[in-house]
């Protein structure tokens, strides 16, 4: 019985995840490499939003080069060479079990990265700047669609946080806000400024923002909150209506008026706003965050 490999299988195996090829054809530091250049490749469209095109057209091109490079060690693997044990369909298996599974279960349970995708929290957090969030004790454990499990929150929320969870209409969607309401304050929006339990949050001035997404000059300001400094953009006229979208659960809690908005905050839920406070679409339309819905807090910003 030939020890040669398949090409047909060394070519699919390439095609799925070319480090399983290249470990087919006996290859192991080829597998390495091969998986170091892709792991790069994926990082830099995902790190930085002008490398992402170039990304996308590498990453097929790696793999193609790659199924077609298992193809050639496989046709010129030497008759009479044994293959290595790694080789066989319970190395690959190994192999590609000890690098999904402490991936998976990094993104799902400790640290997973997040993209912002829309202008709602300029000036903090820019459209396409990274974000690291830290899921360990906020409940919500699963990753790339897939939910692994829930847990009750046991690790720290305050007012301030950055958190990113599921939209309440719409599960399947992430948003990220500022936390500014725990269960139990009452919080106020008016004229640009933010209140908590009767006490305006102190804010100063610190000139002009010019909002490239909308071609407008926006003011600027440092919000203080809970010890945390912070910039927050606001249009400036106050002009703004507040409109509540379709009734939410605890909608009773808030009463809205052409120039305020005032809720309180029923007990596992949360309020949340953009920095970007007129144009972001948060607790001041829909309502309340519920405590399962908390994926994690950002610990880290990579714009």
């Amino acid at each position: 019985m030939t020890n040669k490999p398949k090409k047909w299988i060394a070519v699919l195996l390439g095609l799925l995840f070319t480090p399983a090829g290249m470990l087919y054809v006996g290859s192991a530091g080829l597998a390495v490499g091969y998986f170091v250049l892709t792991f790069a490749v994926a990082v830099a469209g995902f790190v930085h939003p002008a490398w992402k095109s170039v990304a996308n057209v590498v990453s097929p091109i790696c793999v193609i080069v790659g199924a077609s490079h298992a193809y050639v060690l496989a046709k010129r693997y030497p008759e009479e060479r044994s293959r290595p044990p790694y080789s066989r369909w319970y190395g690959i298996l190994v192999a590609v079990v000890c690098v999904v599974v402490p991936v998976i279960g990094t993104r799902a349970f400790f640290f997973e990265p997040f993209r912002m995708p829309s202008s709602s929290m300029l000036p903090t957090l820019p459209m396409g700047a990274v974000m690291v969030v830290k899921k360990w004790g906020y409940g919500s454990y699963g990753t790339l669609g897939l939910r692994l499990a829930r847990a009750p929150i046991s690790a720290p929320l305050a007012r301030a946080d950055l958190i990113v969870f599921e939209f309440p209409q719409d599960r399947s969607v992430t948003f990220v806000k500022r936390l500014v309401g725990l269960p139990g304050d009452k919080v106020t929006y008016r004229e640009g400024r933010l209140s908590i339990n009767g006490d305006t949050v102190p804010q100063r001035s610190t000139g002009e923002y010019f909002d490239t997404h909308r071609d407008l000059y926006l003011s600027r300001h440092v919000e203080s909150l809970s010890g945390n400094e912070y910039s927050v953009l606001t249009r400036g006229d106050f002009n703004v209506r507040w409109a509540r979208q379709a009734d939410f659960p605890f909608s009773e809690k808030c009463v809205h008026t052409a120039e305020e908005v005032t809720c309180d905050v029923p007990a596992g839920h949360y309020f949340v706003v953009g920095d970007n406070r007129d144009n972001s679409n948060d607790s001041r339309m829909w309502g309340f965050v519920p405590a399962d819905h908390i994926v994690g807090k950002v610990v880290f910003v990579a714009s």
